[in-house]
């Protein structure tokens, strides 16, 4: 079986920004283009305090399978887990991945088959995910450590477009 790296996104949640993304467009420019610049500031200040957190909470989270184990990318933090640290790949609503050192990664954005597919070819994620770990086994170091790191930079923009807005609201 061929070696594989595969990302899973949700693909409804990116489309679900972009198109308040353009709602968010169209009306600050309609607030300029009428001669309403206070409103025009104060609608594109909330526009982006609130498509900065869908971005982080809809579209950044994503799931990558290669050599080097699962990476859990969630709107606060990412993880990197080894294979060699993967327990168990549970789906149900979410993406639950154990590991053997008992901590429980949950994944709630990540894509799966639709509900009322009943084909006999149809797979779960998480079988998907068991077949690209065995093209793998292996190959991962057995004394690497699942790794997090926190999204600070992301959790900054979106704090700082709130309080930027919320600002805008009572000086303007």
């Amino acid at each position: 079986m061929p070696q594989r790296s595969v990302t899973y996104r949700s693909s409804f949640s990116i489309g679900l920004v972009i198109v308040v993304a353009v709602l968010a467009v169209f009306l600050t420019v309609d607030a300029a283009v009428r001669g309403f610049w206070g409103i025009a500031v104060i609608t594109a200040l909330w526009s982006l305090a609130i498509i900065a957190p869908l971005a982080l909470f809809l579209a950044l989270p994503r799931l990558t399978a290669d050599q080097a184990g699962l990476t859990c990318v969630g709107p606060v933090s990412t993880w990197a887990i080894p294979w060699s640290k993967v327990d168990t790949i549970r789906t149900r609503r979410l993406l639950l991945v154990e590991t053997t050192e008992g901590k429980v990664i949950t994944l709630f954005s990540v894509p799966s088959r639709p509900m009322g597919m009943r084909s006999a070819q149809s797979t779960d994620l998480g079988d998907e995910i068991e077949a690209i770990r065995r093209d793998w086994e292996g190959h991962s170091d057995p004394d690497a450590m699942a790794t997090r790191s926190i999204h600070r930079r992301g959790l900054i923009v979106v704090g700082a477009a709130v309080i930027a807005a919320i600002i805008a609201s009572i000086v303007l």
